[in-house]
């Protein structure tokens, strides 16, 4: 495709994608439209190269600033066009590689979305005086006074005496471990619903894998082992780091990480043993999730990071 291909292509996707932004803006029901904004632009990256994608990207922050305001277009730029790009690029490049993990555009991806978070509220901060992180932690405050003021009346108090002011701060010490969510459905989102289109469109002979074959990279137990015993060592230097809540943090992101692998594999039996009606899939997921439970479903994942019984890696874990 020559150049001029590329950037019509690219300036109609970014129509698409502006328009999809001033839609969640002045048409509240379409609001859920955030949910896809990086997808256009993870497109361009793709099928244009990420050049074009880059200058899609600073003409859709104008256009956004004239059109809206700055915050508005600074958020939609950092938080989801640059991100958007980012999974958009290595599905680029890791489609010209054999024998790689096909997953690494989601991994590659949920980084991007985490850096970006934070890139976001630092330069609220600093450049346009919104304090991004208290504002999410008086509203975490109020909500939680407000839960137990109603606990209270109704004389339904938890039976542990756990108080507001520990729910407050056990919220507080687990941002990062929601942070982290965030990111990496975002890039799930990003990442299938880009699949999704290239495949209809035919634009693309990526080797798209299915959910149900999704694992971790390397070997995520002995990873979350070793983060352990090094927060371990660290709390008993007494070097004055919050360690109780940086471990509280890691343990919950690995189990979030293993439920997601072990869905993955619930999903792969299910699908191996029932035949390909996608209807059957969803009621016996659903089944599977409310008779097992998350703590059994990310203990499947666990072993399966371990063992691959699927046998649907296609390199070795380091």
């Amino acid at each position: 495709m020559n150049n001029r291909a590329k950037l019509t292509r690219a300036a109609i996707i970014s129509v698409i994608g502006i328009l999809f932004c001033l839609a969640t803006v002045y048409v509240p029901f379409l609001g859920l439209l955030a949910l896809i904004l990086p997808v256009p632009y993870a497109i361009i990256s793709t099928t244009s190269g990420y050049k074009y994608a880059l200058i899609s990207a600073i003409s859709s922050f104008f256009i956004l600033v004239l059109t809206v305001d700055i915050v508005f277009a600074l958020n939609i730029l950092v938080m989801s066009i640059l991100p958007g790009i980012a999974v958009g690029y290595k599905i680029n490049q890791d489609g010209k590689v054999k024998n790689n993990n096909d997953f690494i555009p989601i991994y590659f991806g949920t980084i991007s979305f985490m850096i970006s978070t934070i890139v976001f509220f630092i330069l609220a901060k600093y450049l346009l005086n919104i304090d991004l992180l208290l504002d999410i932690s008086k509203s975490i405050k109020t909500t939680i006074e407000m839960q137990f003021s109603i606990m209270e009346k109704t004389n339904m108090m938890p039976k542990q005496n756990i108080t507001a002011k520990d729910m407050i701060n056990l919220f507080q010490n687990i941002m990062p471990t929601f942070l982290f969510m965030y990111s990496i459905i975002a890039s799930f989102i990003t990442y299938y619903v880009e699949v999704f289109i290239l495949k209809r469109t035919k634009v693309s002979n990526y080797n798209f894998m299915k959910f149900s074959e999704f694992y971790l990279p390397g070997n995520a137990v002995i990873a979350s082992i070793l983060l352990n015993l090094l927060v371990m060592l660290l709390g008993a230097m007494n070097i004055g780091l919050y360690t109780d809540s940086i471990m509280l943090n890691i343990q919950m992101v690995f189990s979030i990480l293993f439920l997601i692998q072990g869905l993955s594999v619930a999903i792969y039996f299910i699908k191996k043993w029932n035949g390909k009606s996608s209807w059957r899939i969803a009621i016996a997921v659903v089944l599977v999730i409310l008779l097992s439970g998350s703590m059994i479903l990310s203990f499947l994942g666990m072993i399966d990071s371990l063992i691959d019984f699927r046998k649907v890696r296609n390199y070795k874990s380091t």
